[in-house]
């Protein structure tokens, strides 16, 4: 009877593990550490207050083979060591928000890298939104100046069905052409603005990198009529 229970536990184990596969890996220490792409990102809910971020190093390219870092290859964010994911990804949460984010990258020649990236705030910025299906809409916001590389959306939910539309912006406000909400139904829905960010220009070696930043903000009620 304990052999067979045994013989079950290993099978059980087995097919477990074939149904977790994790992503394929090559050690950092294998390939020429020049061809190493950096890629780094920031996510904050501001619902929640949190941020986590996430960095991830790739052969050649954005979509290239993914690498694991090993020894003396390392990345650290707020001075901290991150650790990688089932996914390849080294991640870290950081309880609060923050508007610039340090990484430290180590790679196999020991030579260091740092890059910051910035996730700037944003929020709605008058109570009793009604947008109009049949005009142009304006929305007073809050945030800090915009870069060239930044955009703007909003995410739109009703029951339970989210929707994310673009917002072309200026002078601290939205624009929301009538058209955009053509498609969508009457009523009440939860609103979710998201500020996005990226950049190309990191420190690094032949292959470059690249960073990307998101802000979500507080929700809003907002009436579409």
């Amino acid at each position: 009877m304990k052999v067979k229970q045994l013989v079950i536990g290993l099978l059980s184990v087995l097919l477990f593990a074939g149904c977790h596969k994790g992503v394929n890996l090559t050690d950092s220490d294998k390939v020429e550490q020049g061809r190493i792409f950096q890629f780094y990102k920031a996510k904050c809910d501001a619902e929640n207050g949190k941020m986590e971020v996430t960095a991830v190093f790739r052969l050649d390219h954005r979509s290239g083979e993914q690498l694991r870092l090993t020894d003396p290859s390392k990345v650290t964010v707020n001075g901290q060591e991150m650790e990688m994911n089932d996914k390849g990804e080294y991640t870290f949460s950081i309880g609060k928000y923050q508007q610039v984010i340090p990484f430290e990258y180590t790679n196999n020649n020991r030579q260091q890298f740092k890059n910051s990236i910035i996730t700037n705030t944003i929020a709605f910025n008058q109570e009793n939104i009604t947008l109009s299906k049949s005009k142009t809409n304006h929305v007073a916001i809050k945030a800090e100046p915009f870069e060239d590389s930044e955009s703007v959306s909003c995410m739109l939910t009703k029951d339970n069905e989210t929707v994310e539309i673009d917002f072309d912006f200026e002078n601290g406000r939205l624009t929301i052409m009538p058209e955009i909400l053509e498609p969508m139904q009457a009523g009440e829905y939860t609103a979710r603005l998201v500020r996005k960010n990226y950049g190309y220009q990191l420190n690094a070696l032949e292959r470059g990198g690249e960073w990307e930043s998101q802000y979500v903000s507080p929700s809003k009620k907002i009436t579409i009529q």
